[in-house]
């Protein structure tokens, strides 16, 4: 759970040019590669999950199904499966939406990553890590609302990352 471990350090163009504890990564504001993913059921229900007290990023917020590092020499798509599975017990078939750069302030730190978005749909049923507090199913139109009425609720990337992918899910 959030343990200090290498991971691959980019340029601005997503080519690996260096690595760098995770550490290392936050304190030199150095840009990095992570995953997320959109799950939902078949009945287009969205598996969103609350945070573990002991992230260092948006500790007790909700979130979407999961995301992650990419780990050195990993791609994407390993890492994208390697997280549902660590974070939901689960092997979920998932497409990339998009790959997206952004830069967040996030405990007074310039944090810059590219993040790959991806979107998958299982009836399998998700078990909770302990990077995990609480999982619930909701329809994407309620999230929507509830995310206009209690933003503080929700960490910020995933409130960016589901406006982006709304209008698909």
């Amino acid at each position: 759970m959030d343990e200090d471990h290498y991971i691959d350090i980019v340029d601005k163009k997503d080519r690996v040019i260096a690595k760098a504890t995770k550490e290392e990564k936050f304190q030199k504001e150095l840009i990095s590669r992570n995953v997320v993913a959109f799950i939902k059921n078949n009945e287009n229900e969205l598996i969103i999950v609350k945070r573990s007290s002991r992230k260092r990023s948006w500790p007790n917020r909700l979130d979407l199904a999961t995301c992650g590092n990419v780990n050195i020499g990993e791609t994407y798509r390993q890492a994208i499966k390697r997280e549902i599975k660590e974070e939901l017990g689960i092997d979920c078939p998932v497409k990339l939406y998009k790959k997206i750069y952004t830069e967040v302030t996030e405990n007074k730190k310039l944090v810059k990553y590219f993040t790959a978005v991806y979107i998958g749909t299982t009836n399998d049923k998700p078990k909770l890590s302990d990077e995990l507090l609480e999982l619930q199913y909701i329809k994407p139109e309620a999230l929507g609302k509830e995310m206009k009425s209690h933003p503080d609720l929700f960490s910020p990337s995933f409130i960016r990352e589901f406006k982006m992918v709304k209008t698909i899910l």
